[in-house]
């Protein structure tokens, strides 16, 4: 009875693999009848329960108008939710009895009721040989709260600024309608729409592909592993080792950060590891294998746990590691950059400066106020803030036909990438930016064409040796700490020549739109000033 309760109630199977001649060949689980009748009652029945939690204020205004919260409504509403449960349960039933005549599935649950008693390094090797449901995996890396930057940032998603900050009875009072609106407005439309990846009916849509992704990692060798973070969540990660390769980029390790609809098996990591670089990628809580929601401190606790294991485990040093950022996922390597400022780099790609215009361009203007408040109090996504604390190598890859990170679409001067970049200039070479150097860089930025850019390059007469050659000797007068005051004793037109070199060495355009993906060809590290 016990092995048809552990059948019943196991997690799902998905892959098997096996070792051939020192390769990694792997076949499908393959489900007997009764199996997949009882798991297709059992997903059926998930996905009607999203639908309604996704459309919940919808369901529940209609809900009210029928009649259905009187007496004689509950009364019928439970008849149906009794049939539902009986239902379920049977399905569970006919689930377990159909994976305990399996032998496969027999086999696997053997070996991971094993690990969980005892989780030695050859009983997780044995567990390794199967893909399955990645709740029941055994954590491999453990968050330690010694090692922890910030233990304030450790904060419930749940919680605004506002609620925690003292108020008096009254003012609560007075602001519950509104409060209670932002969270509403926050847990049932916003996350969607902020983290599309998160809703489980995409994720059951992406299924095979999102398996297929992670299968051919697997069968390269790569190493699938659970970190646990600091707030509990679990978070999915896949390693690709390149070191020993006769390159030695292999030496480097580019930790991919996803963006709003991505997950590591479909995502970044495929262009780092085809440049012949290591990889590591990892899934926002909430998407694929990784538990919790994608609020702003579940994804600084993410990227937290990622960066250590990457040093504890995987024995790269924090020079070698550049975070590679895709779009929301620059969130993510912005606050890892801050916190672990010996980093060797960032490469952001279609990223943006600050999420607030971005959700304000997408809105109506009529609830700009709303919107505004709710993004600031829920996903509050400053990453510009976080990037003021890094002094390490910075790329900003723009793409030239984004749809999704322009304000106004089809208009590259309203590109949130050039706010970004001009920020980050503004930061670290304060007196290069006057108001005639910002006219002629906002002039560059705004060039909608290739050859426009380099007609305007041209026009300018920059000698790149002579500004690198002046950088140089500022660097070791003075050293590379940020802000550098290079420029104040410049006349203007060197001081325009010198801010457009910097321009060159932080951005890279790209012609294509948001989801287009990066070729690894046109992958690579940012600049680093030369001693």
């Amino acid at each position: 009875m016990a092995d048809l309760v552990r059948c019943a109630f196991g997690p799902a199977l998905y892959r098997i693999y096996s070792r051939v001649e020192s390769r990694i060949r792997s076949r499908a689980y393959e489900q007997g009848g009764l199996e997949q009748c009882g798991e297709g009652v059992i997903k059926a029945l998930s996905y009607a329960w999203s639908i309604c939690y996704y459309t919940s204020p919808a369901l529940g205004f209609y809900m009210f108008r029928k009649g259905f919260f009187t007496h004689a409504g509950i009364i019928y509403m439970s008849k149906y939710i009794g049939t539902a449960v009986v239902l379920l349960l049977g399905a569970y039933c006919i689930r377990g009895y159909g994976r305990y005549l399996n032998h496969d599935y027999r086999e696997f649950l053997d070996i991971l009721v094993a690990t969980k008693g005892s989780n030695t390094d050859e009983n997780k090797r044995r567990l390794g040989m199967y893909d399955f449901m990645f709740y029941e995996w055994p954590a491999d890396y453990t968050w330690d709260e010694a090692l922890r930057r910030d233990a304030s940032e450790a904060e419930s998603p749940f919680l605004s600024p506002s609620r925690r900050s003292p108020r008096g009875l009254t003012a609560q009072l007075l602001a519950f309608p509104c409060d209670s609106l932002r969270y509403l407005a926050a847990h049932s439309v916003g996350r969607p729409l902020m983290y599309p990846g998160s809703i489980r009916l995409l994720q059951a849509g992406l299924a095979e592909p999102i398996l297929s992704g992670r299968t051919a990692f697997l069968e390269k060798g790569g190493k699938r592993a659970k970190l646990l973070a600091a707030d509990g969540n679990h978070i999915d990660t896949m390693f690709v080792d390149k070191r020993g390769n006769i390159s030695n980029k292999g030496e480097t390790l580019v930790i991919a950060c996803e963006g709003n609809a991505g997950f590591y098996e479909l995502g970044l990591m495929s262009t780092p590891l085809k440049a012949g670089y290591s990889a590591l990628g990892w899934n926002h809580p909430g998407f694929g294998g990784s538990t919790g929601l994608p609020f702003p401190s579940a994804e600084k606790n993410a990227i937290d746990v990622v960066v250590q294991y990457a040093v504890q485990k995987l024995g790269f040093p924090l020079e070698s590691i550049f975070i590679y950022a895709w779009s929301i996922g620059g969130f993510s390597a912005c606050y890892a950059a801050m916190t672990y400022p010996q980093l060797g780099g960032l490469v952001l790609d279609a990223a943006f400066d600050d999420i607030v215009p971005l959700a304000q361009s997408k809105m109506p203007e009529v609830l700009s106020g709303f919107i505004t408040q709710t993004v600031r109090e829920y996903f509050n996504l400053n990453n510009i803030k976080y990037l003021y604390g890094y002094s390490g190598p910075v790329l900003v890859v723009r793409r030239m036909r984004d749809e999704i990170i322009t304000v106004v679409e089809g208009d590259i001067s309203t590109n949130l990438g050039n706010i970004l970049l001009v920020k980050l200039l503004k930061h670290r070479y304060p007196n290069l930016l006057d108001r005639e150097a910002r006219m002629v860089l906002d002039e560059f930025l705004a060039a909608p064409e290739q050859n426009i850019k380099l007609g305007l390059w041209t026009s300018m007469n920059v000698d790149v040796e002579e500004c690198n050659l002046k950088l140089k000797e500022y660097t070791e007068q003075h050293g590379k700490t940020f802000p550098m005051k290079i420029g104040h004793d410049m006349p203007p037109e060197k001081r325009i020549h010198m801010l457009m070199f910097l321009v060159l060495q932080h951005l890279m355009d790209f012609d294509a739109a948001h989801c287009i993906p990066l070729p690894s060809t046109e992958f690579r590290l940012p600049w680093k000033i030369a001693s």
